[in-house]
């Protein structure tokens, strides 16, 4: 048995940090509020401790020594934790990096998308690491941003790219294609409008 694993619960609705301390994890006094912060909204936390038997070199953690760990929930909402991560990122904030597997692209105030494409299950057969992490055809999205601590007091609610933005993506509108069917789309909106108006 290569992996071992031993899961615990307790409950963190109380004293979140106290527990934590108690149970010999490093945690600074002044996250309080923030854990408060998830409590609230009912979320769960997941606390972990990686134990190896042997020291391992620094230079092993970039060639396989410790495996992502995958954490799988379902939600209403496609939600990234930001606020929580201001307890480990430095004092001048930290950069994100977010791929999404979802319906149609989407982003988040301020995101600059780095890719985008359909992917289907038989396209990560390649990679060991995401074999069965989907079963129909996504859309993956790459995003990436450089949040100051100050632009860390919420979390990041991801949502789908408005259609505009996608065909401006497509479309350049400043050709003189592109600005004839701008004029087509224009004509066809008010035309409708003018159909509205006068249907009794």
């Amino acid at each position: 048995m290569v992996n071992r694993a031993k899961v615990y619960f307790t409950d963190l609705r109380a004293k979140p940090g106290k527990n934590l301390l108690d149970n010999g994890y490093a945690f600074p006094i002044e996250g309080q509020e923030i854990l408060d912060y998830y409590v609230q909204k009912n979320w769960f936390f997941v606390a972990m401790k990686i134990q190896h038997e042997e020291p391992i070199n620094s230079s092993e953690n970039y060639t396989g020594a410790i495996q992502p760990i995958g954490i799988m929930f379902f939600s209403d909402e496609m939600i990234y934790p930001l606020k929580i991560s201001t307890l480990s990122a430095p004092s001048w904030g930290t950069e994100v990096l977010i791929y999404t597997f979802s319906d149609e692209r989407v982003t988040f105030p301020g995101a600059t998308e780095e890719y985008n494409a359909i992917i289907t299950p038989n396209q990560l057969e390649e990679y060991s690491i995401l074999q069965g992490l989907i079963d129909e055809t996504f859309v993956l999205t790459k995003l990436r941003k450089n949040f100051s601590a100050e632009e860390m007091d919420e979390d990041l609610l991801l949502v789908p790219v408005p259609k505009y933005i996608a065909l401006g993506n497509i479309i350049n509108l400043n050709s003189p294609i592109g600005q004839f069917i701008l004029l087509i789309g224009v004509f066809i909106f008010l035309l409708k409008i003018k159909k509205g108006i006068f249907k009794f």
